[in-house]
Order: structure tokens, then sequence, then C-alpha cells
């Protein structure tokens, strides 16, 4: 079963953008139609293709050039996977061949409220470490993750954060064996995410604790995965 929240109009249209995209073979600094071409062309209103649009040039895929039109910039990935593939971000972009990077690296430490203390099973007042990074697909926005893991085990990994977490924990012997997540649906706006540059985006949210192979927590996540970008698949057998 496909894990899905009902679509809006924008989704949609974006869509059909990205199937014509796909249809004509466009590329990279290719020109969509006009304005009034698309919406002769996808039978939508001036208004559902503008928020769509201007969604799509923040996610990084289309680009405005005042006086001159709309442009490609990135060619939609989608990266697909199912929620029970344990993968990092940074092996999912690879696996389609896309290049990832990291952007708006900040690191602080922080000390650990109750909440916190419970899920890393820690003591409330703990040091721990903040780790926030914006994920990306060659251009594209792919997620916003948001790690918070014991100082202890960050200090240990002497960390490079253009790598994975996953990398980070079994430099210092640890194997993540599996993670407890809940999920929503969440829209970003530009004030969440200045990156989006303008409009907003439509994010899957995985609120996360992730174990070692002792069963021992050792990371909790917040992290928001872009629609545009990643595609999960839940699969659900019946007891």
């Amino acid at each position: 079963m496909r894990l899905s929240v009902e679509r809006s109009m924008s989704e949609k249209i974006q869509e059909s953008l990205l199937t014509m995209i796909r249809e004509k073979a466009l590329k990279p600094g290719d020109q969509i139609p006009t304005e009034i071409e698309l919406c002769e062309q996808l039978g939508v209103g001036r208004s559902s293709l503008r928020e769509a649009v201007a969604q799509m040039i923040s996610h990084g895929l289309l680009l405005r050039i005042q006086g001159r039109g709309t442009f490609i910039r990135q060619i939609a990935l989608k990266l697909e996977g199912g929620l029970d593939d344990l993968m990092s971000v940074t092996d999912m972009i690879k696996s389609v061949g896309a290049i990832p990077s990291t952007s708006r690296l900040q690191i602080k430490p922080i000390a650990a409220s109750e909440s916190l203390a419970q899920k890393l099973a820690l003591q409330v007042g703990d040091p721990c470490v903040r780790i926030e990074r914006v994920r990306w697909a060659d251009d594209a926005i792919a997620a916003y993750c948001i790690d918070i893991v014991p100082k202890a085990l960050y200090d240990a990994a002497n960390s490079d954060l253009g790598e994975s977490l996953f990398a980070m924990f079994e430099r210092t012997g640890l194997r993540l064996s599996h993670t407890h997540s809940s999920i929503q649906p969440t829209i970003l706006t530009s004030r969440d995410l200045p990156e989006l540059r303008e409009g907003v985006g439509l994010f899957l949210l995985l609120d996360e604790v992730d174990f070692d192979d002792t069963g021992k927590p050792i990371c909790y996540s917040n992290d928001y995965y872009n629609t545009s970008i990643f595609k999960f698949d839940l699969v659900r057998k019946r007891r």
C-alpha cells in the first residue's frame, strides 16, 4: 500500500508539468511553454498554475528569468524506496546517480530535556549535540534534517557532517539496527526553510528514534523529506 496524502491541485499540476517535461525530453536550460500555453494544454486556471510553478521554482526544479520566461533548472528526481528500507539520505540520493551535498550546517550543544532524555535513555541535562542540515540532490532540496545525538557519541566519531550519520555511527563501531518512526505530512514555508526561496513545499516528516543492534537508542531525528523528490511505499500485512 502506498502511503500518501490527498494531493492538492498544485501537486497535480506539478505532476502534469513533470510528465510533459519527460515526454518532450526537455533538458536543464530548456524553456517551458508560456503561462497561457500551459493553462490551455493542462486545462487549469492561471492562479493554480502560478502556485504550482512557484513551488517548482522554490524546490529548485524551475528558474524564472525576468523578461525571458521560465526554464528547467533541474530534472526532477524520484527517489523510491519502502519505509521499511533503512537507508541514509546520502545513499538514497546516490542510488539514482545524483550528487548529494549539504548546506546550512548548524551544530550546537544542548542539554537533554525530559522528553529527549526519555527518547535517548539519558538523564535530564545530559549533554547532546543538535545537528541541522539541508540535504540536496544535485540542485534540488531533498531533505531538511534535524538530528540529536549524545555528545559522547558525537565526540567519539570526530565527524565530517557532509557524510551520512550512518557512516558516523559505523566509525564508532555502532551499527544501526532499526528505527521507531511516526509519519505525518507537513507544509514548510520559506520562514521555516529559507532555501525554499518562495512559496511553500509539501514534506513528509519522519519523527524517529534510531537504535543500534543492542537495542540502545543513539539518535533522535526530525527529517523532512521533499515529496517532489522522495516517494515511499508502505507494505502492510494482515496479522
